[in-house]
């Protein structure tokens, strides 16, 4: 029952999220940065990943097309960490049935700082010691 509202929440939230075309004003574009601007270089920030690649290239080829890989942001706030604000997003594996979160993270609004939480022991850690300890691109068969 748990998976079934997961996964049709996460079906709204991503139609909602990645439907979304920032605002342009009617004389061109602005200089100065929107929360959206900040909300989608966090994003691309998440996406460019070596291990988040790899992950949807695996979930995509390992289901034949019928999973793919999607991150979305998991809570509306942002988290402070060291009074600095950082989203909060997660990468999923979407089945037409359910979703399967396989790993928190929190980005900074510019993209430059991103850390993996670990939610069984609420720690955060860098992207460095995670790499190390975590190993996570065995789990995409690298």
């Amino acid at each position: 029952m748990i998976a079934g509202i997961l996964a049709g929440l996460l079906a709204a939230g991503l139609g909602a999220y990645y439907v979304y075309q920032p605002p342009q004003s009617p004389g061109g574009s602005s200089n100065a940065p929107t929360t959206q601007d900040a909300d989608a270089k966090a994003v691309d920030a998440l996406m460019a990943l070596p291990e988040i690649k790899a992950w949807s290239s695996h979930i995509e080829k390992a289901s034949k097309g019928r999973a793919h890989g999607a991150v979305m942001e998991t809570a509306p706030e942002q988290r402070l960490v060291d009074g600095k604000p950082y989203y909060q997003l997660s990468f999923f594996e979407s089945t037409p049935d359910a979703a399967h979160r396989w790993e928190s993270f929190l980005v900074s609004p510019d993209g430059k700082r991103i850390l993996v939480e670990d939610l069984a022991s609420d720690e955060l850690f860098s992207l460095e010691r995670w790499r190390k300890e975590s190993k996570p691109m065995e789990r995409a068969g690298n």
